[in-house]
């Protein structure tokens, strides 16, 4: 697996954790199924795009220098 994966899907699983998980219970809210599960792909796919971008700028700025 590439670094750029990696990162992406570390980064995923980071704001999901977070976002669903830590957050709510930091303000006294509710965790439910429900919005776990619609965060799930949305996190996975936010993670996969953080890579895609990740990689680009990187190859980027590498021929630039």
């Amino acid at each position: 697996m590439k670094k750029h994966t990696k990162e992406g899907i570390l980064w995923g699983v980071w704001m999901f954790v977070f976002m669903e998980v830590i957050f709510p219970l930091i303000k006294g809210e509710e965790i439910t199924l429900k919005p776990m599960l619609f965060a799930i792909p949305f996190w996975a796919f936010a993670g996969f795009f953080i890579s895609f971008v990740d990689r680009k700028y990187s190859f980027k700025k590498e021929k630039k220098s």
